[in-house]
């Protein structure tokens, strides 16, 4: 359920899959760009997979003082180009990491 003062609306597993389907054929330029915009969440002090919006959206849910605030400002600025970006961001960067999780597993090496 929305918080009326979070910009962040859950998605439904449904929601979800068609995310994880379009993060799936994503090209070259698509997948430059996220590249891009991970390296600058690391450089930020984020963690190396995920997005800037992904850590917005985290943050306004589950972030505390200025970090929460940060969140829910930069999470409502997207959401004027895209609905839901945050967590439409999200399930991108889940189905990035479970294509890695799948093609390591099956390669043997770890």
């Amino acid at each position: 359920m929305k918080n009326p003062s979070n910009p962040i609306t859950p998605l439904t597993p449904a929601q979800v899959g068609v995310e994880q389907q379009q993060v799936a054929k994503e090209g070259f330029v698509e997948r430059s760009l996220v590249a891009i915009d991970q390296c600058a969440n690391t450089l930020l002090g984020g963690p190396p997979d995920e997005t800037i919006s992904t850590r917005a959206a985290i943050d306004s849910e589950d972030g505390h003082g200025l970090s929460k605030e940060v969140g829910k400002i930069v999470s409502a600025g997207l959401n004027l180009f895209q609905k839901d970006h945050g967590a439409k961001a999200a399930a991108g960067d889940l189905e990035r990491a479970q294509a890695e999780q799948k093609i390591v597993r099956s390669s043997g090496i770890a």
